[in-house]
Formats: C-alpha cells, sequence, structure tokens
C-alpha cells in the first residue's frame, strides 16, 4: 500500500460547481482521493496536516509549453546552441517553475525527440521535481516550416505515417502538427497554411487508430479549416491570420470549431509578453510577419469571442517561447466569471486533453492539487502563490503544519 496522508480541515473549491465545500479533511492514499472525513484520525494517519483556513482546489493544468526552450530573448537560437547538458538544464527549470508555481500537468506542444521522451520519464519516475508530462515528441512540419529545427519535417504521406508510428512507440501522449508558419521561425509566414489537408488527414487516421490525438498549430485561418477537414483535436493559437499576414476574425469557422466540438488553446499570455519584448526591442516581426504584433494582440480579442459563440478552451500559456506566468486573468478580463475562468484550467483541460478522474477535488480522482490561502472564486490573484503543491499526492511545492490536538480524533467517512 503507499504512503497515506490527510490535510485535515480544507475548504474544497468543487470547480465543476463553482462552490466551496465545508470544512474537510480528505484522505490520500496511492496518489489519489481515497475519502472525506469528518475529522482525521491522526492515529492511523500519522502524516496528517493542517489545512485550516486553507482553499484546496485542484492543480492547475498548463495546455501548451516548450520544456526545451529557455523563454528569453531568442529561444530560438539559444536552443540551437544548448548542448545536451544545457538543454537538461532548461528542461529541469521549466519543470521547477511550473510546480512551484501550482502547475501538475504540462502538455509540451514540441521539443527533440527522443530528449523530450526521455526527459518525460524522468519526471515520472520522481529524477526531476515536475508537473506530470504529456509530451508529443517533435511536430510534424513541412521542410524548412516552423519549428523545424525539433526534426519533423515530413512532405509525404508515407514519411506522415512513420512519424507518427515511431513517435508514438516512443511515448508520445498526442501528435502535434504544424500547419501554418509561426512567429520563431525565420522563413516562415504565419499567414500562410503550410502543411497540406492530405497530410494532416493522415496524420489524424494514423494517431487516432493508435488511440493518441492530434493537436495542431495554426495561425492562418486557412490552417484551422484544414485542422476542421481532418477531424484534428485542438487549435492551438487559432489566430485568424490571412495569407497578407492580417488579422481578420471569421465567425462562421469559429462556429464550426464549436459545433465539431474543437478545443482551442489560444496561448494569449505568451503573445501579450511577445509583444511586449518586440516593443522594448523595437524589433516587431522577423521578414515573413510583418504584423506580428497587431496578430499577437488579437489572441486576447479572440477570448471574448470565442466565450461569446460558446467554444471548448483549453487554457494554455506557451511557456518557454516567452518568460509567462498563467494566463488566468487574461480569460476573465474578457469576460469570463472567475469559476468558468477556472474551469478552463482545471476540470475542462482534464477532458479536452484525456486525462480522465483529474481536474477536480473528488473521491477517486488523482490527489494533483494546491493549497491556497484565499478562495480564487472570488479572486484568481490567489493562485499566483500556492500555500503547498500535491502531485499524485506527494508535497511537491510549500509547506503545511502537522495537525495537533483535538482535530485529528473521532473521523467520520462521509463518502
Amino acid at each position: 500500500m503507499g504512503e497515506r496522508i490527510c490535510l485535515a480541515n480544507a475548504r474544497v473549491v468543487d470547480v465543476a460547481r463553482g462552490v466551496v465545500l465545508p470544512e474537510v479533511s480528505v484522505l490520500i492514499e496511492n496518489g489519489c482521493i481515497a475519502a472525506f472525513l469528518e475529522a482525521p484520525l491522526e492515529a492511523l494517519l500519522p502524516r496528517t496536516f493542517d489545512a485550516r483556513g486553507l482553499y484546496l482546489a485542484p492543480g492547475l493544468i498548463d495546455g501548451h509549453a516548450h520544456f526545451a526552450l529557455d523563454g528569453g530573448d531568442d529561444p530560438r537560437n539559444s536552443f540551437l546552441a544548448a548542448d545536451e547538458q544545457s538543454l537538461w538544464e532548461t528542461g529541469r527549470g521549466n519543470a521547477r517553475r511550473a510546480i512551484q508555481a501550482g502547475i501538475t500537468s504540462v502538455r509540451d506542444c514540441g521539443a527533440p525527440a527522443p530528449w523530450i521522451f526521455a526527459f518525460q520519464r524522468e519526471v515520472a519516475l520522481g529524477g526531476i521535481s515536475g508537473p506530470h508530462v504529456l509530451s508529443c515528441g517533435h511536430p510534424l512540419t513541412r521542410p524548412r516550416g516552423h519549428l523545424h529545427f525539433f526534426g519533423g519535417e515530413v512532405s509525404t504521406r508515407q514519411e506522415v505515417r512513420s512519424a507518427v508510428e515511431r513517435l508514438a512507440a516512443q511515448g508520445a501522449c498526442f501528435i502535434k502538427l504544424v500547419a501554418s508558419g509561426g512567429g520563431l521561425t525565420s522563413g516562415t509566414k504565419p499567414g500562410r497554411a503550410d502543411l497540406p489537408l492530405e497530410l494532416m488527414r493522415e496524420a489524424a487516421e494514423v494517431a487516432h487508430g493508435l488511440g493518441i490525438g492530434v493537436a495542431s498549430h495554426c495561425h492562418a485561418t486557412e490552417s484551422i479549416r484544414r485542422a476542421l477537414d481532418a477531424g484534428l483535436d485542438t487549435i492551438e493559437h487559432a489566430s485568424f491570420t490571412t495569407p497578407a499576414g492580417d488579422y481578420l476574425f471569421e465567425d462562421d469557422t469559429a462556429r464550426r470549431i464549436r459545433d465539431q466540438g474543437t478545443a482551442v488553446c489560444p496561448t494569449v499570455i505568451g503573445a501579450l509578453r511577445t509583444v511586449r519584448r518586440f516593443r522594448e526591442s523595437k524589433m516587431p516581426h522577423h521578414d515573413g510577419d510583418a504584423a506580428a504584433v497587431a496578430r499577437l494582440e488579437a489572441r486576447q480579442t479572440n477570448i471574448a469571442r470565442f466565450c461569446r459563440l460558446g467554444l471548448p478552451l483549453l487554457g494554455g500559456t506557451d511557456c518557454g517561447i516567452t518568460d509567462t506566468p498563467f494566463e488566468l486573468l487574461l480569460y476573465q478580463q474578457a469576460g469570463m466569471s472567475a469559476a468558468e475562468t477556472l474551469r478552463t484550467v482545471t476540470c475542462h483541460s482534464a477532458r479536452y486533453l484525456n486525462l480522465p478522474r483529474s481536474g477536480e477535488v473528488k473521491a477517486g480522482y488523482a490527489a494533483d492539487l494546491i493549497l491556497l490561502d484565499g478562495n480564487p472564486l472570488e479572486d484568481l490573484h490567489y493562485l499566483r502563490q500556492p500555500v503547498a503543491v500535491l502531485k499524485a499526492g506527494r508535497m511537491m511545492a510549500g509547506h503545511l503544519q502537522p495537525a495537533r490536538g483535538p482535530a485529528s480524533s473521532s473521523a467520520a467517512m462521509r463518502c
């Protein structure tokens, strides 16, 4: 039997219903939430921690990050110049910052393979302190396309099939396609749909046959349409960029995303941090992205439009591309309530990323948890500095005091 611990007298945040439950003690066993107790049994549970006055919420889920990128002024060239040791140092630093921020699961959307799979395994084994890692390995891109330097260039259906099968065999949790150009790769244009539809369909057929999902980087509006035609599972960025590089939102295409049930990961905070860097450096674009600032700033506008139309939203930062905190407050500024915002990065993200029994504080669910000084349903700023972070029932960051006194006696099961 695994370690048993109890969090005594916590106020549980029910993110699905948007309410806070009365004080309860939470029994954790074998990395999962085993039960809720009226009071902890200190005699049976020597590891009982005092959570009185604290709010217990599910750990946050970052649906779009890059562990291999350092988040500095020039992440592409820093990556290209890095040796093996530097790459591991960057990955460890990103993982440590994520878990300390209360992010207990991260979907890595592009890194060199097989390095990222070795990193994923090392985190899972506990050799590196960090969140659960869901990796695609290297993304699939056209020759010399955006992010081609990770090693995933393809040009034929057979190359796509072979790449998907190889990545899945190495441990990929999903497949990432790069369907348009991007701001990080000179020589590509964000408004241009790069990956042919037939290759996207091939990737979806093979990946879905293997039981894993497919995400697609889409700045260009045409690339969004191709992702929908190919039946992909998530659309990253969804920037609605025209071939000329301008921003032009299309309600009809957005409604189609909603109607197909495809989740969108807008990566807003990463975009706005990039804009700030452009302005500070007075270098607002690379040679193929003259309208970069307008395109990036439009992502916050998109959130309000996505919410109005009812699109499924997946929280994600694009950490690694920029030195980026979690983007929750931007969702709220776009018109979402605190409860809706919190669901976007907990239970909704768990659903869209196929993480069963995650994203809520419920019996039988993973004990990926954060303890907070205040109620996040009233003020999302409490998420900025968790008192403690647990991953699979293990204390990963912060500190709690051992429980003492009569609060830890005469327990009764509630569920």
